[in-house]
């Protein structure tokens, strides 16, 4: 059998993105595809360098010019090489993660006349409430003209997330599908009191992530609740920032910064609480690995995390900047323990229901056949 020639194109490869693609790299059948990555090192963490190691049965072509910010002059080198490794090597299917790679892809997919080619935004970038109204219509605008003339579909890993952009006629429901992330189920799941009330966050500490957040709704509780032990697993650009914040106010007894971790499941079947401050998301991973470890949530009401957290159910959604709803629902969880078993609980049956791995992988084989 002819084996199908799948080439992803990635220029963010750390977090959530890097994971899903490290996930599709490791379990698609090689026997039926033949997997390529055209990837930049730009914004690449230490798990994916070494993936690339591991994975002797995927080819990778690094694109160095390839980077998040628009510059006219390596975006057109980073094109120019990707059509190159395009002819090269004649795909069947190119699938476009991120934004940056998504323009690039899309548009040398279609000048070498590439069929069949996927798109996964991975959140997009209109989100952000922070943006101005002038770049929200810009980036509209190039997502729309995008999907309409250079996609064949596009592959949204939330509902909520494909709501966004029907909603701001980037494409119609056609051009569509939603695809949930997915992981393992872990081998336990038990439930437990810890003596102390353990919180964690995992996620780059970068604007979209708002850390800042997180830190000051724990904050305005340590005093009341001494025996809460907030862990923040991650690194970024405000981790220095924040790091010194901790010490200067003498919040490290409560505070942990952890730093970047490329496994941290044995911290989170320990807490008793996740907790994510996301200005926006696409369906953020770490959420469904807390879930896969019976830990309620605490997150923000945005895209992504409100397809996670269901309301009394397992966990609380709060007000994206309202630090007291947020530290409201948070103390409601620290004083009723029977709540957050309950919770614990819930959360394990809803990942069972909703995002096993092997949901997400018959989805994304089912999408690659359709030749």
């Amino acid at each position: 059998m002819k084996k199908i020639k799948l080439v992803y194109v990635c220029e963010c490869l750390g977090g959530g993105v890097r994971k899903h693609l490290v996930d599709l790299l490791n379990h698609l059948d090689k026997q039926k595809y033949e997997i390529h990555v055209i990837y930049s090192e730009n914004r690449m963490d230490a798990v994916f360098a070494q993936s690339i190691t591991r994975l002797n049965k995927v080819s990778f072509h690094i694109v160095p010019q390839m980077e998040r910010e628009i510059n006219i002059a390596k975006d057109f080198v980073s094109f120019k090489k990707i059509v190159k490794l395009f002819k090269k090597i004649g795909p069947d299917v190119v699938h476009c993660h991120s934004s940056k790679a998504g323009v690039l892809g899309r548009v040398a997919s279609r000048y070498c006349g590439i069929d069949t080619v996927y798109y996964t935004p991975h959140g997009y970038i209109i989100q952000n409430p922070k943006i101005s109204n002038k770049k929200r219509r810009l980036f509209s605008l190039i997502e729309k003209v995008l999907a309409k003339q250079f996609t064949t579909k596009v592959i949204h890993v939330s509902k909520g997330e494909e709501e966004v952009a029907l909603k701001n006629n980037i494409l119609n429901k056609e051009k569509s599908l939603v695809i949930y992330n997915g992981m393992d189920i872990p081998q336990t799941k038990e439930n437990k009191i810890n003596e102390n009330f353990n919180i964690i966050t995992v996620a780059r500490m970068d604007e979209q992530k708002n850390p800042w957040e997180a830190i000051k709704i724990i904050e305005a509780l340590v005093k009341k609740y001494p025996e809460i032990k907030y862990t923040y697993v991650g690194d970024g650009e405000y981790y220095q920032e924040i790091s010194d914040y901790i010490k200067d106010n003498g919040l490290d007894r409560n505070i942990k910064l952890q730093g970047f971790m490329d496994n941290p499941i044995n911290l989170l079947e320990k807490a008793d609480l996740f907790l994510l401050t996301s200005l926006y998301e696409g369906l953020p991973y770490a959420l469904i690995e807390s879930l896969a470890c019976g830990v309620p949530l605490l997150a923000t009401d945005v895209t992504g995390n409100n397809e996670l957290v269901i309301n009394n159910l397992n966990g609380f959604l709060y007000k994206q900047s309202d630090l007291e709803d947020g530290r409201y629902k948070l103390e409601l969880l620290i004083n009723n323990k029977e709540q957050l078993l309950k919770m614990s609980d819930n959360a394990f049956q809803y990942f069972l229901s909703h995002f096993t791995f092997d949901k997400m992988m018959k989805s994304y084989d089912d999408l690659y056949t359709q030749l």
